[in-house]
């Protein structure tokens, strides 16, 4: 197990990708709930116009 602890360049190849991902994921996330909530907005303007 120390080869693995003594190599940090390894774990920073692991990390960053899963790092990068979460990241996109969240931002991902918080665009789409924005856009959903300013569609569901829209649709209701719309159905208390008619």
């Amino acid at each position: 197990m120390d080869g693995v602890v003594s190599r940090p360049d390894l774990w920073a190849n692991f990390i960053w990708p899963a790092y990068g991902l979460t990241l996109v994921g969240l931002i991902g996330l918080l665009v789409w709930a924005f856009v959903s909530m300013r569609t569901a907005e829209k649709k209701a303007e719309e159905s208390r116009r008619k």
